[in-house]
C-alpha cells in the first residue's frame, strides 16, 4: 500500500475546521470492548504512574533531607557530589525514605572525568526535589564530561529474578488471564515477568513479513525476539492467573521452549522533580555529530532509572546535555512536563524494555538527535501531547519493541530511528501514530519493510490515524491508514482509552483531575 501526503498542515491552516472526524478505529475499539472482543488497537491506557489511575503524589509532607545540611553549598566554586550522596544515604537509612531537597541555587557536580563516579539511589521512596526550574530555582550543573556515565542512577542493589512457573496455554493479545503449571508459587499483588526468546516464535510473530539474514539477533539457538513483559497479579483461581494489565502480544506456546514466569525486583515511588539539569556540553568546541565518538554520544549524561516502578520525572529541564533520561525495565513510570533545551545532543527519553512508560506534556526543544521513544523489547510505551522539532527523529531503537503509541505529537520524523542492523527491525507490531504531525524540511518516501536495502525506519505494519505532514510524504507497507490529512476525534487516544477504562471499571472511577 502506498499513500501520499502533501502540505496537509498548510491546507488545514487555511481552511476552517468546524468539526473533527471520529476515527473508525476508535469506534471499532469501543464496540469491541463493549462486546468483550479483542480490540485491534492495544489498550495504551495501562501506562504511567500507577497506570494513570492516581496522581503522582505530593511529597511536601514527606520527611525532607536538605542537601545543605550535609555540606552542599549552592552558588560557590566547590563541588557538591559527596554532600548530595550523603543526603541520599540519610534518606535511604530513614524508614519510609524521604525527599532529598535542594534549596534554590546552582549546585556543581563532576569535578573530574572519572566515569566510575556518580550519585547512586538504590532504595524505594526516594525523591530528588528542587525549588523550581526558573529564576530562583534549582540547577544541578555537571562540569566535567563522564563518558557514558549517568550522574543520577536509580537502581536496586540486588537484582535477583527466579523462575516461578510456566504458562501452559495460548493467550490472545489484549487479554488478562493466563493458565500456569503451578500457581501455588504466586500471590496476589506480585509482579512477574513473562520471558521467552526463540526463532520459532519470532517467525510466528512476524508471520508473512520477510526476515532478513542480516538481522542476526533474530536467529539461531540463542536468537529471537526477546519477550520480557512485566505484569502485576490481580487474581488467582486454581492455576488460572489474572493480570492487572493486558498482554500486548499473542502468546502461542512453542514446543520445547516455554513461556516462563519470573519474579521481578524493582524499587518503587522514586522521583525527580523541579530541577534544572545542565551540562558543559555547550562549551565543547564541536557541534553534535551522531556516533562521532563517546563525547558526542554520551559526554554529559544526566539520569538513569533502572528497574523502577510507580516512579516519575516531572517539572524538570535538561539543558546542554548529551543524554537526558535513560530507563531500563521501568514499569508504570511517568515523565511529565519536562523540557529538553540548549545545544543539540544524542538522546532525550529512552524507555529500554519495561512496560507502560508514559511520556506526557514534554517539549523537545533542543532538536536532540533521538527524540522520545523506546527500544529493545519495550512494551506499551506512550508518547502523548508532546512537541518535537522539525527534522527531529522519534526513537524506536531496534530490538523489537511493540505496542507503542505516538499520540497528539507535533513535529518529528522517521528518517533515522536508531539501533544496529543486527537488531532490526526497529519495531514489532502495533506501532500507532495517532494525530501525529510530521514536520520536515524535505519530502520523504518511507518504505517501512524494505528487505532489499537497509532502512532506518523498519516497522512491522505501523498504524496511522489522522496523520498530517507539512511536506510531501509517501508511506508504504503500513498496516492501516485512516483519515489522512485530518485531525481525528478523539484528539488523544491515550486520554480517551483511559477515560473509557476508568469509567467502565466497577466503582465508576474517573481519571484524576476530572
Amino acid at each position: 500500500m502506498k499513500t501520499i501526503f502533501k502540505n496537509a498542515l498548510l491546507l488545514l491552516s487555511i481552511l476552517p475546521v468546524y468539526g473533527q472526524s471520529v476515527a473508525p478505529l476508535w469506534e471499532d475499539y469501543v464496540k469491541a470492548k463493549q462486546e468483550g472482543k479483542t480490540t485491534y488497537l492495544p489498550d495504551f491506557s495501562f501506562a504511567g504512574y500507577r497506570f494513570s489511575e492516581e496522581e503522582i503524589p505530593d511529597v511536601s509532607g514527606w520527611k525532607h533531607f536538605n542537601v545543605t545540611d550535609y555540606g552542599a553549598v549552592p552558588d560557590d566554586e566547590g563541588y557538591d557530589d559527596e554532600a548530595i550522596q550523603k543526603a541520599v544515604n540519610a534518606a535511604e537509612a530513614n524508614y519510609g525514605g524521604g525527599v532529598v531537597y535542594f534549596p534554590p541555587g546552582r549546585y556543581k557536580i563532576a569535578p573530574d572525568r572519572d566515569r566510575n563516579k556518580g550519585i547512586r539511589i538504590s532504595k524505594s521512596n526516594i525523591v530528588l526535589k528542587g525549588s523550581g526550574v526558573g529564576a530562583g530555582g534549582t540547577e544541578i550543573f555537571q562540569d566535567s564530561m563522564r563518558i557514558g556515565k549517568r550522574q543520577f542512577h536509580f537502581r536496586p542493589d540486588l537484582r535477583e529474578e527466579a523462575k516461578l512457573t510456566v504458562i501452559t496455554g495460548n493467550v490472545p493479545r489484549e487479554t488478562f488471564w493466563v493458565q500456569v503449571a503451578d500457581a501455588s508459587v504466586l500471590k496476589k499483588g506480585q509482579n512477574v515477568v513473562i520471558r521467552h526468546q526463540s526463532e520459532q516464535f519470532t517467525r510466528m510473530y512476524f508471520d508473512s513479513l520477510k526476515l532478513v539474514p542480516e538481522w542476526t539477533r533474530l536467529f539461531g539457538e540463542k536468537g529471537g525476539m526477546n519477550i520480557a513483559e512485566i505484569h502485576t497479579i490481580e487474581k488467582i483461581e486454581g492455576n488460572r492467573v489474572r493480570f492487572k494489565n493486558p498482554l500486548h502480544f499473542d502468546l502461542k506456546t512453542i514446543p520445547g521452549t516455554d513461556f516462563e514466569l519470573y519474579s521481578h525486583t524493582s524499587i518503587k515511588q522514586c522521583g525527580i522533580e523541579d530541577i534544572l539539569f545542565s551540562g558543559n556540553w555547550n562549551s565543547y568546541p564541536e557541534e553534535f555529530k551522531h556516533h562521532k565518538d563517546g563525547i558526542h554520544d554520551s559526554g554529559w549524561c544526566a539520569v538513569s532509572m533502572e528497574y523502577v516502578e510507580d516512579s516519575w520525572v516531572r517539572n524538570c529541564i535538561f539543558r546542554d546535555i548529551n543524554e537526558g533520561i535513560f530507563m531500563r525495565a521501568a514499569y508504570k513510570t511517568t515523565v511529565q512536563n519536562v523540557t529538553f533545551s540548549g545545544k543539540k545532543g544524542h538522546s532525550t527519553v529512552h524507555a529500554r524494555g519495561g512496560y507502560g512508560v508514559l511520556i506526557k506534556h514534554c517539549n523537545f526543544n533542543a532538536g536532540t538527535h533521538h527524540g522520545p521513544g523506546t527500544g529493545y523489547g519495550g512494551v506499551g510505551t506512550v508518547v502523548t501531547q508532546c512537541s518535537m522539532q522539525t527534522d527531529q527523529n522519534i526513537d524506536s531503537h531496534s530490538g523489537q519493541p511493540y505496542a507503542t503509541l505516538f499520540d497528539d505529537v507535533q513535529g518529528g520524523i522517521f528518517k533515522n530511528i536508531g539501533g544496529p542492523h543486527p537488531g532490526f527491525p526497529h519495531h514489532g507490531k502495533y506501532l500507532v501514530f495517532w494525530n501525529f504531525r510530521h514536520s520536515s524540511t524535505f519530502d520523504f518516501h518511507y518504505k517501512f519493510w524494505n528487505t532489499e536495502k537497509r532502512k532506518n525506519h523498519t516497522f512491522a505494519r505501523p498504524v496511522f490515524v489522522g496523520f498530517r505532514a507539512d511536506r510531501k510524504i509517501i508511506i508504504e507497507d503500513e498496516g492501516l491508514n485512516q483519515l489522512p490529512g485530518k485531525t481525528v476525534s478523539p484528539v488523544s487516544l491515550f486520554e480517551a482509552q483511559l477515560n473509557f477504562r476508568l469509567q467502565n471499571t466497577p466503582g465508576d472511577k474517573k481519571p484524576y483531575g476530572q
